[in-house]
């Protein structure tokens, strides 16, 4: 699938606030479809989105984590708070580290 017709699936997958196209697209996409997916995560927000965004803030790539937690500051939950904040506490790259808390203080001042 390329890249317009996976973004054109999480489009219409978030319009309808359905998670399942969206984890269906990110089992093989490359790293901006999987960014644009965890931004749709993040603005669906149910059960399954929160699983697979709290999966992606401990990813390799730091783009990728910055994009899951955005996305689980969006989804705005206890949990997700308390998932962001961990994630804080053990980051080991300082840019990364302070995107994160950037990301996470606009929204929980």
């Amino acid at each position: 699938m390329n890249d317009e017709k996976a973004f054109s699936k999480i489009d219409k997958a978030v319009a309808k606030k359905k998670s399942g196209p969206v984890l269906d697209v990110m089992k093989k996409a490359d790293k901006e479809v999987l960014i644009k997916a965890l931004e749709a995560l993040g603005k669906i927000g149910d059960e399954d989105s929160c699983n697979r965004v709290t999966n992606y803030l401990d990813h390799e790539d730091k783009d990728v984590r910055l994009a899951a937690c955005k996305a689980a500051v969006a989804i705005n939950t206890e949990y997700m708070k308390t998932r962001v904040r961990y994630q804080l506490s053990k980051e080991a790259d300082a840019d990364v580290k302070k995107k994160m808390q950037e990301i996470f203080q606009k929204v929980n001042g």
